[in-house]
């Protein structure tokens, strides 16, 4: 699982920073309903992972934020877990709690759970298939199916959910964008993700390494979706790993496509297609 997450040779999401309304309500949202761990607070603002030291998702409170809606930026971001053990534990523990789910879908390369937050940003729960030599499963179509709960079942642990365990990944980030040929140009021949799948010039899946998507992106809000408004929720900015050996010409070709780039404590800082900062940093 870990290959197209490697450090050394991929370009991946490797945290996400979003705008919360009310920052108690989500770090109890995101560690009771999804496991994560508390790492730490810092006045505004909360940093949460699956161990305790790195931290994926980071929340900035801004007191009263009105609710995600249909705007450019965050449709969902995933959390890929390493087994169908863990999916299946984790898709009973929220039926126990009840919470409400927007989508269960059987992708073919992926099994996956959809919900939203309390201010309505996207999370899903994913947990990817691979063949018989480790390869992820190449995205060559879409239309998903419904999950196999009978079969699901059969990996069901004993034990209940307490938490997402340490093998637990940043797995993917998926945008909405107003324009996806310009959206394309960024992520594509500035950033240097590779399209793997382009459904009907309406969503695009791009990807480092073969894997099926790193970041995708999509226009089902509509080439008049705007940002969010400053008093939002919603995404605030990503960071990006990004291969030594690929740092330098991304930072070149960011620039003279009309990207410009900003040197932070040996992190480069650009914004995308929709007006969010994106840290671009190296092992």
């Amino acid at each position: 699982m870990k290959k197209y997450h490697n450090k050394e040779q991929a370009i991946f999401v490797k945290r996400v920073n979003l705008i919360v309304s009310d920052l108690e309500r989500s770090v109890e949202f995101y560690t009771k309903e999804i496991g994560l761990t508390l790492i730490g607070k810092e006045g505004n603002r909360a940093f949460l992972g699956v161990d305790k030291e790195n931290v994926i998702l980071s929340l900035k409170e801004i007191k009263g934020a009105e609710k995600a809606r249909n705007n450019i930026g965050l449709y969902h971001f995933a959390l890929l877990l390493e087994n169908r053990q863990v999916f299946a534990q984790f898709l009973k523990h929220l039926a126990d709690l009840d919470y409400p789910i927007t989508g269960l879908s059987d992708h073919g390369i992926s099994e996956a759970i959809y919900l939203q937050d309390p201010d309505n940003n996207g999370v899903e729960i994913a947990v990817d298939r691979f063949d018989s030599k480790g390869n992820v499963l190449r995205l060559d179509g879409f239309g998903p199916k419904e999950i196999d709960f009978f079969d699901l079942k059969k990996y069901l642990p004993k034990e209940p959910f307490t938490k997402l365990p340490e093998t637990t990944l940043l797995g993917h980030l998926h945008l909405h964008v107003a324009d996806k040929t310009e959206a394309k140009r960024f992520f594509v021949e500035g950033l240097g993700f590779e399209v793997q799948f382009d459904y009907r010039g309406v969503a695009v899946f791009t990807s480092s390494q073969g894997y099926h998507h790193h970041l995708a992106f999509n226009t089902w809000n509509g080439p008049g979706a705007r940002r969010r408004e400053a008093n939002q929720a919603g995404l605030e900015s990503y960071v990006l790993n990004v291969p030594k050996e690929l740092f330098v010409t991304m930072k070149q070709r960011l620039n003279e496509m009309g990207y410009p780039t900003k040197e932070l404590d040996g992190a480069l800082e650009v914004v995308d297609v929709n007006g969010d900062k994106v840290l671009l940093e190296t092992a």
